[in-house]
């Protein structure tokens, strides 16, 4: 048993240290998906998100990440402002990160049928760890249990709309730029690895009250590589949007997800069908997902001007 723990131990690390923590609906979570696409949106002028995923209950103890964000669209200068916590936990140590990352983003318009965004993000991360739980064959020693680090990303996109039933969206993105030292131990440098995005996406109006949004991320961070592909559909049905969405992650999940939106309000809830080598322990359960996205647009004061009749005077 003591082995289990600590090759448990040993995964988690590797998991936690080589790949950044990232969420099936790629959409909500934007700041991690590209810091361009802050204020990327026309109707309303600010944007709250949260995002939570728990997934492998069936192998360990389950590994958590929970996301939260704001955006504020042309709050200076016609940039864009993005704020974002993060938090993960996983395993018996209880492998924590926690992450603020601040965004400015800005667009560039052409004609009204193409939009350029470029933005940039700058994070700190605190990553801690608990020995207690864990069991080691022989006696370990670790110099700091937790430590704070600096992050850098930068990110572009473009969207472009050939006519009005058809638009396309493409982005670039790469984040840890500084290749900050994430070791436990100090007389040890272990860099955190620039991690790549690109992301295609097409929306296309089938029909008046039906659209279909395929999409593709590609996601390349050292030797760990992701490719997810799959599409959501929106039905509009009245007041209210139906949006349903399958994905599948290449060699690894299925996901199937529903969606609704009313309003300015939209929620989604999504799951993870593991298909990797993992699914003899697994059982092909993988994770729950949910998020909630609220846009609103602030009260504009309206000024009514009081226009005085002069009359002419007559001598």
């Amino acid at each position: 048993m003591k082995y289990l723990y600590f090759i448990l131990f040993v995964i988690c690390i590797k998991f936690l240290s080589g790949q950044d923590v990232h969420f099936s609906q790629f959409a909500t979570d934007r700041m991690n998906l590209n810091p361009s696409m802050i204020g990327n949106f026309t109707e309303y002028d600010s944007r709250f998100s949260i995002q939570r995923k728990s997934q492998w209950n069936s192998v360990s103890v389950p590994f958590s990440s929970f996301s939260s964000s704001y955006e504020r669209k042309n709050i200076f200068y016609n940039f864009n402002l993005g704020i974002q916590f993060l938090n993960d936990k996983s395993g018996d140590s209880k492998l924590s990160l926690h992450q603020i990352n601040l965004a400015l983003s800005k667009s560039y318009n052409t004609l009204n049928l193409n939009n350029l965004s470029i933005g940039a993000l700058i994070g700190f991360s605190q990553k801690s760890i608990d020995y207690t739980e864990l069991i080691f064959e022989d006696e370990e020693q670790f110099l700091k249990n937790n430590f704070i680090y600096p992050d850098v990303g930068v990110g572009l996109s473009y969207k472009a709309f050939p006519n009005k039933i058809l638009s396309y969206n493409f982005g670039i993105s790469s984040f840890h730029l500084n290749k900050p030292n994430i070791s436990f131990n100090e007389d040890e440098n272990v860099k955190l690895h620039v991690k790549n995005n690109l992301y295609f996406g097409v929306e296309y109006d089938y029909l008046t009250n039906f659209t279909i949004i395929p999409e593709v991320v590609f996601t390349s961070q050292s030797m760990s590589n992701e490719l997810i592909i799959g599409s959501q559909a929106e039905f509009t049905l009245e007041n209210i949007k139906i949006i349903p969405f399958t994905y599948y992650r290449v060699e690894d999940a299925i996901i199937i997800g529903f969606g609704m939106m009313k309003d300015n309000l939209t929620t989604n809830i999504s799951y993870d069908v593991n298909i990797s080598d993992l699914d003899i322990a697994s059982n092909n359960r993988g994770g729950f997902e949910f998020s909630i996205i609220y846009l609103w647009q602030k009260r504009k004061e309206r000024i009514n001007k009081i226009t005085e009749e002069v009359c002419p005077k007559f001598l």
